[in-house]
């Protein structure tokens, strides 16, 4: 859908009303109220065969009758009654609606009344909001389109809030903390429109700063990610808050990687991708829409904080260290200016806890204000003090605060630690002078957290994808064809051989059918080696005892090739024993909304019980590639612990980018892959057993 077919619905000139009433509870007269109460601009009528005014508007009996057509119809009526009044707006050229109405529930629930309104809005190109939607609130241009009480000096502001909770609509829109929205818009079932199409109109907006989205689900893939591309370009901050994952990425996959990219990694993969901020809670998303409302730039990631309380100070600084947020050093003329105005025994640190005694609070706080504000290593300030209401303290934090506020060029943050303690009151005097006022020590870390990484994100060049290794277009063409004509799941040898094409290094290897195959191979390759089972249908070996490991000579050869012959039939691998390296597993999953998902991480135990994995999406940049290492919880280990040597993070970015190059090729007709593990080495890295997935139906994206 274009901008000017939603600016007829979210901006609409003149709005119709069907089922307006003064009637009490009445819904559609309700938005009658709200759209006079705002003082809307535009030209609003009614419908209602009772009527002849309402709330001393015109009413007419029928659609037909109004002598203007209205940009927007809005359907305040019965299930039943919803497709005549939709039939009637289209004949009429009416280019927008909102459709209030369930139709699975109620007295007069239809099952395909969504499908036919559906296929009616597509055939004529008619934007609707709804079905079973709360309506949205257009606030600049007092467009108020809702059943329920809105409050009328509600102002308007540059954050848009786009849900498919009515709920949580109902719920943001009436916060407490000054936080105003431009838009606030309920899409209900989306049942012809899609937070798509939504997020792509607020993101053109200019008076959108921010963007707030709660998401149950996604029904139009393509364009979402056009939609976030667009948002990033922009650099105007998505607030994501996806609920709806807890259960995706538990089903029965053949891949290893396949259990670790369900739906919560997809989405991961693309807000990432996109520097979107994923956010777990309405509180976290509460607090990080109100500090993007407010602050849009940092020049950079390190905090001074100044604090009330040690005990508070710790537990900041524990939350602080989990997300990785940094303290700004302080140099020795800012501590000795802090230790001028100090009280005795309070010792000038980062965070800093400057209360003493409770002497002389406001010049202590205003100069450990102005003190740790110009620091050279600051980047911004953190003021976090409860501010509870019965407290003689209190008042005087707050003239500190304002007594430096226009000296500051530097980011100014508040935060409380106590939410249920803070004062409504004091708190309000900070918004109201600009400043943001976080509500909980995680919730607000969190929200400065998203600031910095949007910030980091904003300030890159944009990622170009890196195509390495590819094959010419006729060995891909072959190799497409071989996937497409593959009864099943490719067996080791055959995997690891299509990985080569794209330049992976494969460990060196060989079938062997015979025992002295076997004995003559080993010698060739180099002891010590691994004899595996290469039977068809067997896909976790080890699992099944189908691996020798480490055979360091011929008896041992012979002794494991005689074993694996009479439990599993004739076909072996024989291959070079990788011993000395780091195992990673390197995979893809293919997601059914979004297409493949790369999945990287570290091996062996960090898989198996810290599930230690990034998510990616194809094709990676170069920057993208080199940075995965660092998103590791073992990360360390790649640098070489207890003796060992370093691995080599330019062969793994190599692997990554190779890695990327064929799923972006083949992708489209793969379920999974695993490359588990490849083995990241001193110099180099190499697979050593993998597996290919062929899906039964491509991806289309559709």
């Amino acid at each position: 859908m274009s901008d000017s077919a939603f600016h007829s619905l979210l901006n609409a000139k003149s709005v119709t009303i069907v089922g307006a009433s003064e009637k009490p509870g009445s819904f559609g007269g309700q938005v009658v109220r709200n759209l006079v109460d705002f003082g809307y601009p535009g030209t609003i009528s009614c419908v209602h065969p009772f009527h002849d005014t309402v709330y001393k508007l015109p009413c007419y009996r029928a659609l037909h009758e109004i002598p203007d057509r209205p940009d927007c119809v809005v359907l305040a009526i019965s299930n039943h009654r919803l497709m005549p009044a939709l039939e009637e707006s289209v004949e009429l050229g009416i280019p927008t609606a909102v459709v209030f109405g369930d139709p699975h529930i109620g007295h007069d629930r239809d099952p395909h009344l969504e499908a036919r309104i559906t296929a009616l809005a597509r055939k004529s190109e008619m934007v609707i909001c709804g079905a079973n939607a709360m309506g949205f609130l257009s606030l600049h241009h007092k467009l108020i389109i809702s059943g329920y009480p809105v409050r009328p000096d509600m102002p308007a502001g540059n954050i848009a809030l786009i849900t498919h909770s009515g709920t949580v609509f109902d719920a943001m829109t009436q916060n407490n903390r000054d936080v105003c929205f431009n838009y606030a818009i309920s899409s209900g079932n989306e049942t012809v429109n899609s937070v798509s199409d939504y997020l792509q109109f607020v993101v053109n907006d200019p008076t959108t700063q921010v963007v707030a989205c709660y998401l149950e689900t996604v029904r139009d893939p393509r364009g979402f990610v056009k939609s976030l591309q667009l948002a990033a370009e922009r650099q105007i901050p998505v607030v994501v808050l996806k609920v709806g994952l807890s259960r995706h990425g538990q089903k029965m996959t053949q891949a290893h990687t396949g259990a670790l990219a369900g739906r919560a990694e997809t989405y991961s993969a693309l807000f990432r991708r996109y520097g979107v901020c994923q956010v777990n809670s309405l509180d976290e998303m509460m607090d990080t829409i109100e500090l993007f409302s407010r602050i849009q730039r940092v020049s950079g990631p390190d905090m001074a904080v100044l604090m009330e309380s040690g005990g508070e100070s710790s537990l900041l600084a524990d939350h602080a260290e989990t997300l990785e947020l940094s303290f700004a050093r302080l140099s020795s003329q800012t501590r000795e200016r802090i230790l001028s105005v100090l009280e005795p025994g309070v010792k000038p640190d980062n965070p800093l806890d400057a209360f003493g005694t409770g002497y002389d609070v406001v010049k202590i706080y205003r100069e450990s204000l102005l003190a740790l504000h110009d620091n050279t290593h600051t980047d911004f300030l953190l003021f976090a003090v409860d501010l509870v209401p019965d407290s003689s303290l209190t008042p005087e934090y707050i003239t500190a605060v304002l007594s430096v506020l226009d000296r500051l060029d530097k980011p100014f943050i508040s935060l409380v630690n106590l939410t249920s303690g803070a004062s409504e009151t004091f708190v309000a005097q900070l918004r109201r002078h600009g400043v943001p006022v976080l509500m909980g020590t995680e919730t607000g870390l969190r929200a400065i957290r998203h600031l910095i990484v949007f910030n980091d994100f904003s300030g890159r060049s944009p990622a170009v994808p890196v195509y390495r290794g590819r094959p010419l277009p006729e060995i891909v063409a072959q190799l497409r064809v071989q996937l497409q004509n593959a009864p099943g799941p490719l067996d080791e040898y055959t995997s690891k051989k299509i990985l080569a094409a794209y330049g992976l290094s494969i460990v060196p290897e060989q079938i062997v059918d015979t025992v002295e195959t076997a004995v003559e191979a080993a010698a060739g390759i180099g002891y010590p080696v691994v004899l595996k089972t290469a039977a068809q249908g067997v896909l976790h070996k080890s699992d099944m005892n189908g691996v020798h490991l480490n055979l360091q000579h011929e008896n041992a050869v012979r002794k494991a090739y005689k074993d694996l012959v009479r439990r599993f039939g004739p076909e072996i691998l024989l291959q070079k024993m990788v011993s000395d390296g780091v195992e990673m597993i390197l995979g893809m999953n293919a997601d059914p909304q979004f297409g493949p998902v790369i999945v990287a991480g570290l091996g062996g135990v960090f898989v198996e019980i810290f599930k230690d994995v990034v998510p990616l999406l194809p094709p990676l940049s170069k920057i993208e590639a080199e940075e995965l290492p660092e998103s590791f919880q073992g990360r360390e280990l790649l640098n070489g612990i207890r003796g060992h040597t370093a691995s080599d993070r330019k062969a793994l970015t190599d692997a990554l980018l190779r890695f990327s190059t064929f799923v972006t090729d083949l992708g489209d007709l793969m379920a999974e892959v695993d490359i588990n593990p490849l083995v990241l080495l001193p110099s180099g890295a190499v697979v050593v057993d993998a597996l290919i997935v062929p899906v039964q139906t491509p991806f289309t994206g559709e």
